[in-house]
Parts: C-alpha cells; sequence; structure tokens
C-alpha cells in the first residue's frame, strides 16, 4: 500500500470580501510594489483633480446656454401667441337698426353667431359650431356688451357653453364692433397675461 503523504498541509488564506481586496492586494505586494502603488495612486488623484478643473466650468457654460435657450425659446413661444390672439382678436364692425336697443343688440347676436361658424369652419374654433348668441349689457354701460357664440347648453337650464366674444354699441347711429376674446366672456384674463388687452374698439 502507498504510504500516506507526509508533512504538513499547506495552508491557503482566505479571499477576503470584495470591499477589503484593494488592501488585501496591497498588503501582498512588495516594497518596490508598494511605492510602484502610491505613485500610481497620486496620479490618479491628479488626474481627477485636472479634469475636475477642467470639465466642472464647461458643465456650468452648458448649463448656462442651455437654460438661456430655453429662455429664448419661452420668450419666442409668448411671442408668437401674443401675435396669433392680437389676430384672433381684430375688430368687425357691422350696422343695425338705429335708435332701437333691442334690435341692433339682435343684430351684433347675428354678426357673432356668423364670425363663430366661419372661424368653426376654418379651424380657428373647435367644434361643435355656435348654434346662437347671447349678448348682456356689461357694468358701466356705454354700449359694451358681453356675448357668448353658444354651442351648448347646460342641463336644467343652468347656463350655456360657448365662445366668448366682446362688442361695442352705437345705439343712436345703429353701429356696432365685435372681437372675439379669449378667457371666460366678458373677461379678458388670460389675454391680460400676454399683455393684450380687448381692443378698445370692442369696449375694452
Amino acid at each position: 500500500m502507498p504510504a500516506p503523504p507526509s508533512g504538513r498541509p499547506d495552508r491557503y488564506e482566505p479571499l477576503p470580501g470584495l470591499l477589503s481586496v484593494p488592501s488585501y492586494l496591497y498588503r501582498k505586494l512588495g516594497p518596490r510594489g508598494r511605492v510602484a502603488a502610491k505613485v500610481i495612486g497620486a496620479l490618479a488623484a491628479a488626474g481627477l483633480i485636472v479634469a475636475a478643473i477642467v470639465l466642472v466650468p464647461k458643465i456650468t457654460e452648458t448649463k448656462r446656454d442651455n437654460a438661456a435657450s430655453e429662455r429664448e425659446e419661452r420668450a419666442a413661444a409668448l411671442e408668437r401667441e401674443r401675435r396669433r390672439l392680437i389676430a384672433e382678436q381684430r375688430p368687425h364692425s357691422g350696422t343695425g337698426p338705429a335708435g332701437d336697443r333691442a334690435a341692433l343688440t339682435r343684430s351684433i347676436e347675428a354678426s357673432v353667431t356668423r364670425d363663430a361658424r366661419a372661424r368653426a369652419a376654418s379651424g380657428q374654433l373647435p367644434p361643435p359650431p355656435a348654434r346662437y348668441t347671447l349678448c348682456e349689457p356689461l357694468k358701466g354701460g356705454g354700449g359694451r356688451l358681453s356675448c357668448t357664440a353658444v354651442t351648448s347648453e347646460v342641463p336644467g337650464g343652468k347656463g350655456v357653453v360657448g365662445h366668448p366674444f366682446r362688442a361695442l354699441a352705437d345705439y343712436r347711429a345703429g353701429r356696432y364692433t365685435w372681437c372675439k376674446i379669449s378667457g371666460r366672456a366678458g373677461e379678458g384674463s388670460f389675454t391680460r397675461l400676454l399683455n393684450v388687452p380687448v381692443p378698445k374698439a370692442c369696449g375694452g
């Protein structure tokens, strides 16, 4: 029978955990290896510092440029919207019975209804088209009217839904001017945010 192996068995040092591998390898290096490791570490640290010195200003500059570009885009978008609203609110004029307040108001309502339907047909206003228009005097008088081109009615007679218009009537002369406005009927809240007030020709 073969003789059992003689001598003491080899001893192996267990591998450390993942986070301890660098220090473990460093201990295994000889003196020269440790010096080289220190030099490499110092060079790497210096490289990181140089990279930070070079890159941080570029990153900051890029962020500044992006912010400026976003501001310019927002300003351009607001300007486009402002011009669109100015065109949308362009005044229109008409004539009707002079000296008859009720009859002239009906003429204004008919004009606004035709205008709203034409805008819907051309895609300037969303469907459905206006069914009719209601105009009511605004506070302060002076022939100023708040008009709604009605597209639907709230069930139970609780109101109407439609597109807001503003009109200015000269009842004695039988003349009037109307404008499509944005926001709720009788108000120009949204247009004021963009510095687009209701035109004076329409009682703005």
